[in-house]
């Protein structure tokens, strides 16, 4: 006498994303129950289509665990979507009908950390490509900074240490990258300082300011001189007719 499965006895389902996965990852789907070592009837589906059936030839077969879970290898886009596992004992009697709702995401790409100073702060900026989503985290010499959620970080130069490391970890549900290291050194920006011949603006006024001033002490000592010289010569020239008359 053929056995029959009984209906469905319970539904575990979710109307949103219960698992995450990134796009060219693997991704393992577990059922829950321990079924090493006993005879069961397993099926899996996704969208309502049978993909996986011990007791029937679905093409192409994905891999499962020897626990019956689902492996699914390289996922893709469309491989989003409820995954369905239902589990019958030998006599036909219903063990587990489960639905899990997998999400496969874009990962995010490793961050790039570039830093940019000013005459008070230094601004940090974690540049990620796939930025939808993106959760940022900063760390200063491999420690959190708690509440730095920003794709910028601002330090203040008093703050900043010629030590420290700062860094950068962007996620999103399915995937986690970290920037390289980077130690924010701010040397005298020489681009923000205006130049004057090769010579920094306020010396070279300073100069100039100088140079002006002797120059009008050296007129003025002239003038001086000149005005003399004529008085004197003019008190020669009348001392002469004098003697002539």
């Amino acid at each position: 006498m053929q056995q029959t499965e009984e209906p469905c006895m319970v539904l575990l389902s979710a109307e949103e994303c219960t698992m995450y996965a990134a796009v060219g990852r693997n991704k393992v789907i577990d059922h829950g129950l321990e079924l090493l070592g006993q005879s069961f009837h397993l099926r899996w589906s996704h969208d309502d289509k049978i993909v996986y059936d011990t007791r029937k030839n679905t093409k192409p077969k994905p891999q499962t665990t020897p626990n019956g879970s689902l492996l699914l290898t390289n996922l893709q886009l469309n491989n989003t979507g409820p995954y369905q596992v239902t589990i019958y004992d030998n006599a036909g009697k219903l063990m587990l009908e489960k639905t899990t709702h997998l999400c496969v995401l874009l990962p995010v790409s490793k961050p790039r950390l570039t830093h940019t100073c000013t005459d008070a702060s230094v601004s940090l900026r974690c540049d990620v490509g796939n930025s939808v989503d993106v959760n940022v985290v900063w760390s200063r010499n491999r420690q959190t900074l708690t509440g730095s959620t920003d794709k910028t970080l601002t330090i203040t130069k008093a703050m900043l240490k010629s030590v420290d490391l700062y860094m950068c970890t962007v996620s999103n549900k399915a995937s986690e990258e970290k920037s390289d290291d980077v130690n924010p050194e701010c040397a005298e920006d020489s681009s923000s300082t205006v130049l004057l011949f090769g010579m920094k603006l306020w010396l070279m006024v300073a100069i100039l300011a100088g140079g002006g001033s002797l120059l009008l002490i050296l007129f003025v000592i002239t003038l001086v001189c000149v005005c003399q010289s004529r008085r004197r010569r003019a008190s020669r020239i009348k001392v002469t007719q004098w003697f002539k008359l």
